[in-house]
């Protein structure tokens, strides 16, 4: 019996919560390493180490990953578990976009920036699950 298994006999209401939390450390996961990888690589291109880098990464950088991150796996997750359409990524944005302006809104400071690779996941994810429609008959105009 392997995880995999185990998550697709798993009931809905458990799959989803679980899903949401599994793409949250993935998110998390994603955007400390890019933050760690955008912080280096600005200092190896400055030739020095500069707190202003850190802070790049760290409030811009990192929520525009983390929130990448997390609508493409929630949307991954759930489509495994069942067939889902563009209500499971519009969810996980919104949900990750919310939880993104509560944080930086702490700090006084909002951008456009950090949601543009969510929205890019968003947008992509909405189009790969997008379900073929089939129009009953009784609906197409004859002519």
């Amino acid at each position: 019996m392997s995880i995999r298994s185990v998550y697709l006999r798993m009931p809905v209401y458990l799959a989803i919560p679980l899903a949401l939390l599994a793409s949250a450390v993935v998110a998390l996961t994603l955007a400390f390493l890019g933050v760690m990888a955008v912080d280096s690589s600005l200092d190896a291109f400055y030739g020095r180490a500069d707190l202003g880098n850190s802070f790049l990464a760290f409030f811009h950088a990192g929520p525009a990953i983390a929130l990448l991150g997390f609508v493409f796996c929630f949307s991954i997750l759930i489509n495994r578990h069942h067939a889902t359409s563009w209500l499971a990524p519009t969810f996980a944005f919104a949900f990750g976009a919310f939880l993104v302006w509560m944080w930086g809104y702490s700090f006084g400071g909002i951008g456009f920036t950090w949601y543009m690779p969510g929205t890019i996941a968003w947008l992509l994810s909405c189009w790969l699950l997008h379900r073929k429609v089939s129009a009953h008959l009784k609906h197409v105009i004859e002519t």
